[in-house]
């Protein structure tokens, strides 16, 4: 109504209608057309299995018609794309790209400038997680690392969240606090006694 106001009476509101399923959002039209991320998560090679989803390997990639492919713990060979797990609408690609923005990772001039972040390997008691990000014909990348139990790299952690929801992929129990199936005793095999006898056919 209010737009209708600022337009005047004589422009037609046909398509603020509620009739049918409302549009796509993305009011301010901020997404890149040709949005693509690629997230990836490399634990040490002295950690022990995690629970959290930042902290187990994963890779999760979004191509820019929303495509979101992604696969954590058992990887996918190099230049093999992880298996394709949803598609997003433009209001979820919106809501990305604002987490993006809101945490520094849309801004090319505070990307990673020291070399290809996908030859980087973390120190063995740490995790690194890389982000690449196309956008509006650029391309730029960012990696950072941190351990398990510290405060570091917060915001790319937040990311790696986010994203993994998207696909998801959620926080795993370790093995040794999962609850195992209780199994019960039903007693001798009935079809023992058609089993032929020992020696039997000698």
């Amino acid at each position: 109504m209010l737009l209708c106001l600022l337009l005047g009476s004589s422009v037609g509101c046909a398509t603020l209608s509620s009739d049918g399923p409302p549009p796509a959002s993305d009011p301010a039209g901020t997404v890149p057309p040709d949005l693509a991320i690629e997230v990836r998560v490399i634990p040490g090679a002295a950690l022990a299995p995690r629970v959290k989803v930042e902290e187990r390997p994963g890779r999760f990639v979004l191509l820019a018609d929303g495509s979101l492919h992604g696969e954590t713990d058992r990887l996918p060979p190099e230049g093999t794309r992880p298996a394709r797990v949803r598609r997003l609408d433009r209001e979820q690609m919106a809501e990305l790209w604002s987490a993006l923005t809101a945490a520094g990772f849309s801004d090319p001039a505070r990307a990673d400038t020291r070399g290809n972040v996908r030859l980087r390997t973390p120190a063995a008691g740490e995790v690194m997680a890389t982000l690449e990000v196309h956008a509006f014909g650029e391309r730029f990348a960012f990696a950072q690392s941190y351990g398990v139990d510290d405060e570091r790299a917060l915001a790319l952690r937040r990311i790696v969240r986010a994203v993994a929801s998207l696909a998801w992929a959620a926080d795993e129990p370790l093995a040794e606090s999962a609850e195992l199936p209780t199994r019960y005793d039903a007693g001798p095999d009935p079809y023992a006694r058609f089993a032929p006898a020992a020696g039997a056919g000698k």
